[in-house]
């Protein structure tokens, strides 16, 4: 590893991302003035690295004037850096037709030089966009078994943690904990302690996405030891420490939750932001501990400026744990005019009180996982029950009819929070699940009378719509930013629609959308408005810069055969639409894959037997694609 290499690792490692981005700038103009080439080439290529997800202009800018120096000045372990650089450039293009070649060819010069590093890296570079693909990945497979004859090795590493990222999002918990935990042995051994941090990472996401809290409890402690080894704070402990503190507090255990809500405050080194979130976990948990004054008036200082009202549904939530109803029912009241005066707000024009309220959710980074939505339930649920049990609060509350009034609003709020999903404001799975059977019984009617009423049947449409590498934007740029994607994706998604269709946030970076009445004949024509809206433009992070996203999406009708005796459940709409969500990410991504028409070969198949690849190689149903 060159001096300049270790040196763009340390900084990468142990400062905020912007400040490494003004490392790369720094170094790169240093090396121009002093005419070195090679190492303006090397300061060139990580910017452009750097930049290939959240400015693809500018590093393409980059590598086209690294390309320039490098026909001047050959260096052979930058031309091959600059390769795999080209190669993801083309990927994300979806150029690949020439990716695809080029890594190929790359990697037979790789495996001719006997080099299993570089051979490995090329590897890396192949499988990003073919998840799910011949088995978890071809080339995930590779590069896994290559992993393993090499152990001890950064990038052998680095392989494993993506495979066992596939392995958990296959729902393989057991096989994804446990490569984790063999790798973690081998960082150990050799006493890597960055490293070992990046993947309790890892491991401190899936327990907390599974609620495994006996598990997760240890990884706190075990990274503080690790950094206090290191003798220097990872940038990356700040936000482990938040999140841990926020994942304890929701395992009931405010304890643990504030000695890691303390340590947050402390690595976090006055960082005004990830302080206050710590900060804010540090009053919870006091106050679950029944230091009540001590934590509610850490919650009240925090909750000051102008995002207040965006926080204080949470110190409400506070106040009634305290059985301080007078003060809860105060801060959710002042909370819904906060909702009502953002209506006047331009971006928020057209958007009902129900939509603004999950809209204007403050970004907190302590939200570290998507599973968020449970947690406003438990809140609705703690707060009415700590208002229905008090007989005080209700004699303050019958007081005056103002009073009457507002908490009938408040409780008409928190009853409809429990079918919203509080980062995008759209519904929920809970709600989707409740509607389903009405939707579908019209439907089945509307085909049933086919016969005696002129009007064409209703149809109904599924599609799962699933953010492009998803994952990458909360690795690269924090979960702050991932939430504003989600938020940003479901505001475009939502100018795609009408009125009588449901857009629903189904999990994580996934969406269903059921429309109601368009005819299955426009389903592609609406797959790609839906493609286009989320392609179009670039969205815009937390911190001002412009990301380009994608989707992919796969979509069935129902009933799936109009008229066939075996017509199929809209359970098995839904199946077949994510077995074609993840056709549509084969093919590539930023496309989609759907289900149309029998033929008249196939049209008394049964669509409700089998996987898609065996009812389309059956004709019972006719694939669509972009």
């Amino acid at each position: 590893m060159s001096a300049f290499d270790q040196q763009v690792q340390d900084v990468q490692t142990f400062a905020p991302r912007t400040e490494f981005l003004a490392f790369l700038e720094r170094s790169r103009s240093q090396a121009n003035a002093s005419g070195d080439p090679l190492l303006e080439v090397a300061a060139l290529l990580e910017q452009g690295r750097q930049l290939r997800h959240s400015d693809g202009g500018r590093a393409s800018e980059l590598l086209d004037r690294a390309a320039g120096l490098l026909r001047q000045h050959r260096d052979p372990v930058l031309e091959f850096r600059h390769r795999l650089l080209r190669i993801g450039q083309l990927k994300a293009r979806q150029e690949l037709d020439k990716a695809v070649p080029e890594g190929m060819r790359l990697l037979a010069e790789a495996r001719a030089r006997g080099d299993w590093h570089d051979e490995l890296r090329v590897l890396l570079v192949l499988q990003e966009d073919w998840k799910q693909f011949h088995a978890l990945g071809r080339y995930t497979q590779e590069a896994r078994q290559l992993a393993i004859r090499h152990p001890a090795d950064k990038v052998t590493w680095w392989a494993r943690d993506e495979w066992a990222d596939r392995l958990r999002s296959a729902g393989k918990l057991d096989e994804a904990e446990r490569e984790l935990l063999a790798v973690l042995q081998e960082q150990e051994a050799v006493d890597d302690g960055v490293e070992q941090l990046r993947t309790l990472v890892l491991l401190n996401d899936m327990y907390r996405a599974t609620g495994e809290w006996d598990k997760l409890r240890p990884l706190g402690p075990r990274a503080q030891e690790i950094a206090r080894k290191l003798g220097r704070t990872p940038y990356m402990l700040v936000n482990f420490l938040c999140n841990q503190s926020d994942a304890l507090l929701k395992a009931g255990l405010p304890a643990a939750a504030l000695e890691m809500a303390d340590a947050a405050i402390v690595a976090a080194r006055g960082d005004a932001d990830t302080t206050r979130v710590a900060r804010f976990n540090r009053g919870k948990a006091l106050n679950r501990l029944s230091r009540h004054a001590e934590g509610l008036a850490i919650l009240e200082a925090e909750a000051q400026g102008s995002d207040r009202w965006e926080m204080l549904d949470e110190v409400a939530e506070e106040y009634a744990f305290a059985r301080r109803h007078d003060e809860a029912y105060r801060a959710l009241a002042e909370h819904l005019q906060g909702l009502r005066k953002s209506l006047d707000e331009s971006h928020r024009a057209g958007l009902t009180l129900d939509q603004a309220l999950a809209s204007a959710e403050r970004e907190r980074a302590q939200r570290q996982a998507s599973e968020r939505q449970t947690q406003r339930t438990v809140v609705a649920a703690v707060i009415l029950a700590a208002l229905a049990c008090s007989a005080a609060a209700l004699l303050v509350v019958r007081a005056t009819r103002r009073h009457a009034r507002t908490l009938a609003a408040v409780n008409r709020q928190l009853q409809d929070m429990a079918v919203t999903d509080p980062l995008t404001g759209l519904r929920n799975r809970r709600h989707f699940m409740a509607q389903v059977d009405s939707h579908v019984a019209a439907a089945d009617r509307s085909h049933a009378g086919r016969e005696t009423v002129a009007a064409e049947p209703v149809d109904l449409l599924f599609y799962l719509i699933d953010l492009d590498h998803f994952k990458r934007v909360n690795d690269s740029f924090g979960h702050p930013a991932g939430d504003a994607v989600l938020r940003q994706a479901a505001e475009r998604l939502k100018g795609v629609l009408r009125g009588e269709d449901e857009l629903i946030r189904w999990g994580g970076e996934e969406f269903l959308l059921m429309t109601r009445g368009t005819p299955r004949g426009h389903a592609a024509q609406l797959a790609e408005r839906l493609r286009k809206a989320i392609d179009g433009s670039p969205v815009e992070l937390p911190d001002g810069q412009p990301l380009k996203i994608s989707c992919s999406i796969g979509f069935a009708p129902y009933p799936l055969v109009p008229g066939a005796q075996h017509g199929g459940s809209w359970e098995r709409s839904v199946e077949l639409a994510d077995e074609a969500l993840y056709q549509a990410k084969a093919r590539g991504r930023n496309g989609w894959f759907g289900v149309g028409a029998p033929s008249a070969a196939g049209a008394g198949a049964k669509p409700t037997e089998g996987s898609l690849q065996e009812a389309i190689a059956c004709g019972s149903v006719v694939p669509l694609h972009s």
